[in-house]
């Protein structure tokens, strides 16, 4: 039974990872951009899916709204910027929120240098990011995003994929703001086109690291 249900799962990731590299492909083409907005959108909705579908519980439920909210954020970027900045800012409140609860008693100075790093190194580099740009980007979304990206990467997850993929978000999202500007030559160009699929790849390691944990605990109890 439970491969069964691992097989009717499957479709709902492979199908974001299909999406995603549709719109990596499709960026910047004729394409209308209510089409490439609802597909920039997809995959982090197809994830979420794949998530609460995946493990069933509070913490899931936690993992998808973060993943909605992203996929709102990130679909609405180029054209209603405060409202997506807003959003973004509340899905990774939630995502530290979820990760803090599962946090390690005991941590080893490794550990805790990178979390600190975390922590004051991704509010500085959206601030220099949004400066290179010329575009305002508030403070506390690059403080909730370190905060997150941190609490991953303390937290009981193995650092190998959550810890990694909270900070491949930190990377999609500074150079996502890096290129808010649109600004031409330079590292702009190189900027927006990595910046997403950065993004996207984090968001899936993590939520693949995330489920796939608390179902190996759940079957282990």
């Amino acid at each position: 039974m439970p491969k069964r249900a691992l097989i009717e799962r499957r479709p709902w990731l492979l199908g974001s990872m299909v999406l995603a590299l549709a719109w990596i492909w499709l960026q910047g083409s004729e394409t209308p951009g209510l089409y490439l907005l609802l597909l920039k959108a997809a995959p982090l909705l197809l994830l979420a899916v794949y998530a609460v579908l995946r493990h069933r519980g509070n913490d899931t439920r936690s993992l998808a709204g973060m993943l909605v909210l992203q996929a709102i954020g990130s679909a609405l970027m180029d054209y209603m910027p405060l409202i997506a900045l807003n959003a973004l800012l509340v899905a990774y409140l939630i995502g530290l929120g979820m990760f803090l609860v599962h946090r390690r008693v005991e941590m080893d100075g490794g550990r805790k240098a990178s979390a600190l790093a975390l922590t004051l190194g991704t509010p500085l580099l959206c601030y220099f990011a949004a400066e290179r740009a010329g575009v305002g980007v508030p403070l506390f979304l690059g403080l909730a995003l370190g905060g997150m990206a941190a609490s991953a990467w303390i937290s009981t997850f193995p650092r190998s994929r959550v810890g990694l993929g909270a900070s491949l978000i930190v990377a999609g999202n500074v150079l996502g703001i890096a290129a808010l500007g649109g600004a031409s030559g330079g590292s702009g160009p190189a900027a927006a086109l990595a910046a997403w699929p950065l993004f996207y790849l984090g968001n899936l390691v993590l939520a693949t690291g995330v489920t796939g944990e608390l179902r190996m605990r759940e079957d282990f109890l």
